[in-house]
């Protein structure tokens, strides 16, 4: 893991060197071809199928983008998606085999565990977009992109190893069996506002963005179980690998450019 780490890094920074090192170029004049590095961060809310499971969604991410000189942009980027917004009590997500009445679970020592539900993914994509050249030059303006990529998402359990009450019923692999994780193919479109700035200080975008995904089931099994009105208990069990689900965010994104490109010098005249 290390060696693969110190690689990739060194692939970076041999990248940033040769596109650093580019003639200089004038921004404020004209349309230049740039490699891009950018940090975002996006506000989300679920549809579909994902605001049964979940609420308000935070994403942050990472993307390396290279406009070309007619402002074509081609990007691909990864996105770790988290939030504690959860629908649905205790009871819906662990079950009654686990809870009591009131969603607690009992640790080994009969007292109620601490508990912490996250919301927890990923999104990896490639896109393409379009740059239509605005103010305050040729390499600033609204864009368009799409693409396509991979998305996953599942409930995080977090608790405490305390001393004689420890959740057994959902520690280490226990876990998988109730977070429900699946994933799929995602679709993703953008649309917004693209600012390089003449003096390569200020460089950032905003968009309004929609990431669809088709997805399916990726643990095998789900461990909860309830009991209807008999009290006789139903084990939800092996899970539908052939169900498909509709998994849908849209928000707003903010995103911070590093461009390589070289600055022409100031012109100064002496006489």
């Amino acid at each position: 893991m290390k060696k693969t780490t110190l690689i990739l890094f060194c692939i970076l920074s041999l990248s940033f060197s040769v596109f650093a090192q580019e003639n200089p170029r004038d921004i404020a004049h004209e349309s230049i071809p740039t490699a891009m590095f950018q940090v975002t961060y996006a506000a989300q809310l679920p549809g579909m199928d994902t605001k049964i499971d979940y609420g308000f969604t935070n994403t942050i991410g990472g993307s390396v983008i290279y406009k070309t000189k007619d402002n074509w942009l081609f990007t691909a980027n990864g996105n770790f998606i988290f939030g504690n917004r959860l629908k649905g009590d205790r009871i819906d997500i662990f079950g009654e085999g686990i809870t009591t009445t009131t969603g607690e679970v009992i640790g080994g020592g009969g007292l109620f565990s601490s508990l912490a539900l996250y919301q927890r993914g990923m999104h990896f994509q490639a896109e393409v977009g379009k740059l239509f050249s605005f103010f305050p030059n040729p390499n600033s303006g609204f864009f368009v992109q799409a693409g396509i990529g991979y998305l996953r998402n599942r409930i995080r359990v977090d608790y405490q190893i305390e001393a004689l009450n420890t959740p057994y019923p959902l520690i280490e692999d226990y876990q998988y069996g109730y977070d429900r994780m699946r994933g799929g193919v995602a679709l993703h479109a953008e649309t917004g506002y693209l600012v390089m700035s003449n003096s390569k200080i200020l460089n950032f975008s905003i968009s309004f963005e929609v990431t669809y995904a088709r997805t399916r089931n990726l643990r095998d099994y789900d461990f909860r179980v309830f009991f209807d009105e008999n009290g006789e208990p139903y084990v939800m069990g092996y899970t539908d690998k052939n169900k498909r689900f509709n998994d849908l965010y849209y928000g707003i994104r903010l995103s911070w450019m590093i461009p390589t490109y070289q600055r022409q010098p100031e012109q100064y005249y002496y006489y």
